[in-house]
């Protein structure tokens, strides 16, 4: 188990914790998402949103699951957040390219989840510490994840349904991007913060 005080136990990276319970309902989500996408292609719209909405419900379960039966691991902390970007950026690739997913929302949120994503890998294995994610971030991912489904279901009224003259996906999804601009600048300022305390203890000790 990963502790504060032990930090990245050896044992966490053993096969008995990598196929625990939560961590085999989290690589659910890479079974489910071919499936996704070949719905997609066959343009069976409201299969594929139910399958994405199946793939969100075990990216909840997973982490309820780690709590209940406690087994909560540093693989399984490292390994959600790892299938969640593969999930979501695999689909925004097929939604950029087929579905007219904006390119700007698209590069933009491609660049950020990789900065996030190399900034936690830094501070694996330089300070040996999983940042946290904010409440700003999963909001973020929420918002695009539902501009994300209005592309995948494309409903009529949806597509012209305007905001101050703004289409209400692009709405979403800037709003959505936005946040996770935030939520990436935050994210930083957390890692920073931790990475000070640790050493600030370091010499207490």
């Amino acid at each position: 188990m990963y502790t504060k005080k032990e930090g990245f136990a050896r044992a966490d990276f053993d096969t008995k914790t990598v196929l625990s319970i939560p961590n085999i309902v989290t690589l659910i989500r890479l079974i489910i998402l071919p499936f996704v996408l070949v719905s997609l292609n066959k343009e069976h719209n409201i299969q594929a949103f139910i399958l994405i909405l199946l793939a969100g419900f075990t990216d909840v379960l997973d982490g309820f699951l780690a709590k209940i039966l406690h087994q909560s691991t540093t693989i399984g902390k490292i390994l959600d957040p790892v299938v969640d970007k593969i999930f979501t950026v695999t689909v925004l690739i097929y939604l950029y390219i087929y579905r007219g997913f904006p390119f700007w929302a698209f590069y933009s949120i491609i660049a950020l989840e990789m900065l996030i994503l190399i900034g936690g890998y830094w501070m694996i294995m330089r300070h040996h510490q999983i940042p946290s994610s904010s409440l700003c971030g999963k909001i973020a991912v929420m918002i695009i994840s539902i501009s994300m489904y209005f592309y995948v279901v494309d409903i009529d009224s949806i597509n012209s349904f305007h905001i101050l003259s703004i289409n209400m996906k692009i709405l979403m999804v800037f709003f959505g991007l936005i946040l996770l601009v935030f939520a990436t600048i935050r994210y930083g300022m957390i890692s920073k913060r931790e990475i000070l305390k640790k050493n600030n203890e370091k010499k207490v000790n």
